[in-house]
């Protein structure tokens, strides 16, 4: 898929691993996509890919119907795999996928590259620390616009959506920052009428301790991106939460309405749009040579966080679909 040119650019910017084989349905395609990005190897199916010896990771940028068989598969063939998001369809694909890592004793993690990006450390840092007061109210938003109805995106079945392509960021993003899992949401969405998936969709988190998140996702409006968070002394805004444009990033802290920009630098990569997904990598190699359980920065357990995001992402649709408010249902121990 087109996400293969993120990560071929992003193999560039770390010396952890190398780029070595792509694989498509179509071999005509693996050949060509190979050569355009100078890559050794070019599988004419998944299945060849998987039962490559030489390879150790399997990054799965399929679309999201097909993120379950083929991560089940690869991690069977004992591969390790880094699935983009949002990880499955449904959490009962979520298990599925943990339990194939556990039983061939590989690491799985969720391809949330956002969440590698140094400001967002950053942002949790000064939240953590009490710069703002107390988190009163989460807001983020995200939207694009320009995809076919041939699209995957709108194939219902296999996990199409607004709220599964773009605003599962935006649930991450709220989960992330109020530290804890929400206890009742409501949602509203336009559906698409001949394809039955939601072309936008608005979503309420309601968090213990009184926090509340609010976010907005769309794949038929102009784009936009930005975050909020708001306390009872002050507010954090990140201009671009998702994938900065531009380096140093930046967050900007309004106390007693005087504003402080704040950049941030990104010390292990070289400076570039792409970094975040070079952080990721670099990560997940780490976590496949030393052994070690793949994070999300800072420190959060990333396997707990794919399992929150999906159960949320559930029963936000449901709210939706159903015109209501449902309870997520705790499943913390």
């Amino acid at each position: 898929g087109w996400m293969l040119g993120k990560f071929a650019d992003a193999f560039q910017l770390i010396d952890e691993a190398a780029l070595l084989a792509v694989a498509s349905r179509d071999g005509d395609r693996a050949r060509a996509a190979a050569t355009r990005r100078n890559i050794p190897r070019a599988h004419p199916n998944y299945e060849s890919l998987i039962a490559d010896p030489e390879i150790d990771i399997i990054i799965n940028a399929l679309h999201n119907g097909l993120h379950c068989e083929w991560t089940v598969r690869a991690l069977a063939a004992g591969k390790h795999v880094l699935c983009e998001k949002p990880l499955a369809c449904s959490s009962a694909e979520v298990e599925k996928m943990f339990a194939a890592a556990r039983a061939n004793q590989r690491w799985l993690m969720e391809g949330f590259m956002y969440r590698f990006h140094p400001q967002m450390a950053e942002a949790k840092r000064r939240v953590v620390a009490g710069e703002i007061g107390r988190v009163v109210y989460i807001r983020s938003h995200r939207a694009a616009q320009g995809r076919d109805h041939g699209n995957p995106r709108f194939w219902r079945d296999a996990g199409g959506g607004a709220l599964m392509d773009i605003g599962c960021y935006c649930v991450n993003f709220s989960r992330f920052l109020a530290g804890t899992e929400p206890q009742r949401v409501e949602a509203y969405a336009h559906f698409d009428g001949p394809t039955g998936v939601d072309l936008t969709l608005s979503g309420s988190l309601q968090f213990a301790g009184g926090v509340s998140a609010h976010f907005v996702c769309s794949m038929e409006s102009e784009p936009s991106y930005a975050a909020e968070i708001i306390g009872t002394e002050g507010r954090l805004l990140i201009p671009h939460p998702w994938s900065p444009p531009f380096w140093p990033a930046e967050l900007h802290l309004t106390r007693q309405g005087k504003t402080e920009t704040i950049h941030i630098e990104t010390p292990s990569v070289p400076q570039h749009v792409l970094a975040p997904f070079a952080l990721e990598l670099k990560h997940f190699c780490h976590c496949v040579r030393e052994g070690h359980a793949p994070q999300f920065p800072p420190a959060v357990d990333a396997e707990r966080d794919s399992r929150g995001n999906m159960r949320t992402i559930e029963t936000l649709l449901e709210s939706a679909r159903e015109h209501r408010v449902v309870e997520v249902e705790d499943q913390t121990t």
